[in-house]
């Protein structure tokens, strides 16, 4: 399954550590961002700021692959791995926009919940029909 979306994110000098590289925990910071940028251009993004669509990050990773640096310029990948009875899986990849090379991978899981109760909710029709939409049927798709 390919990446059809992608953002651009310049390393800051916060971002790094005392070996001069992206900061792992940093990872997680471009994946969201990253992901917010997929849900705006699917145009979804409104419905999780006006409350009408929660959810919670049941899971998160990153694995590193090769190092990044300051003012280094990274492209982040985003993709729907799976959208199930009630939650969805993002996968990510980030490379250096200069040479290519994979930086680092990672996902994470976001379940969707009610408002009122906090409990398990189904994921949205229309959620599920915009990443149909742009992705084609994601890997594991419930019916």
């Amino acid at each position: 399954m390919s990446y059809k979306f992608s953002t651009e994110l310049r390393v800051r000098l916060p971002e790094t550590d005392s070996l001069g590289v992206v900061y792992h925990g940093c990872f997680l910071t471009y994946f969201d961002v990253a992901r917010m940028d997929y849900l705006r251009g699917l145009g979804l993004l409104e419905q999780f700021r006006k409350g009408e669509s929660l959810n919670l990050v049941v899971h998160a990773s990153a694995d590193f692959r090769s190092p990044a640096r300051f003012d280094d310029v990274l492209v982040v990948r985003v993709r729907v791995r799976r959208i199930g009875d009630s939650s969805v899986t993002f996968d990510f990849r980030v490379d250096q926009k200069s040479d290519g090379r994979l930086v680092a991978e990672g996902r994470s899981v976001h379940s969707f919940i009610d408002s009122k109760t906090w409990q398990s909710a189904p994921v949205p029709g229309e959620f599920r029909a915009a990443v149909r939409a742009f992705e084609g049927s994601p890997l594991d798709e419930k019916a």
